[in-house]
């Protein structure tokens, strides 16, 4: 019997300043959508309404140009502190319902609905486990989280991201090969890679 998906949700996180990039990377246009609208309509697709945004840096001008109704907008007023308030204020945001959550970037392209699928999937063979994503850099995000390492990740500080979490739990994951996390956007030149793909 597999684990029911009704009560999983997702964060994604989109709160940062992109100051490499020089302009919010959240709203880079890439195959007709922004990046933030690429994971935020993957989500929605196997998920529903059952997703959390994490805004900071630019929160204002991301609203007034994306369309995010159906989803859940938390802005992160301490996002300036790391990534680990923007996780914090993800899982603070989940109903006390939440079975598991879906901790995705923004500036992750190449992780489409088939990647998260895959997640999703595994987590209900083996709903006691994290399901983390491993590429050639080790292992990280996207990655599925079951609500008893809820209280980990709100104790992340910093600039540490939820890879601190799986490392802690190295013995509780169920590992993904997922090459596609590798990319993330954070320069012009990255931008540049990803088109002429």
């Amino acid at each position: 019997m597999t684990a029911s998906l009704d009560k999983v949700y997702a964060v994604i996180l989109a709160a940062g300043a992109s100051t490499r990039m020089g302009s919010p990377k959240q709203l880079l246009v890439w195959e007709n959508r922004t990046l933030l609208g690429h994971v935020v309509s993957n989500v929605r697709s196997l998920l529903e309404e059952r997703s959390v945004v994490v805004l900071g840096a630019h929160d204002e001008s991301i609203q007034a140009c994306m369309n995010l109704a159906g989803v859940n907008v938390i802005v992160n007023r301490d996002w300036r502190e790391g990534i680990a308030s923007s996780i914090r204020a993800g899982i603070g945001a989940l109903p006390a319902s939440a079975s598991a959550v879906a901790i995705l970037l923004c500036d992750q392209p190449l992780i489409g609905r088939a990647q998260i699928q895959a997640l999703l999937n595994r987590w209900q063979s083996e709903p006691s486990r994290i399901v983390a994503s491993v590429y050639s850099d080790g292992l990280g995000v996207p990655a599925l989280f079951p609500a008893e390492f809820f209280r980990h990740l709100m104790k992340l500080e910093g600039d540490r991201g939820a890879k601190a979490v799986l490392m802690k739990f190295e013995s509780s994951l169920s590992k993904i090969p997922m090459p596609e996390a590798e990319l993330d956007i954070d320069s012009a030149r990255d931008f540049e890679h990803l088109k002429k793909r």
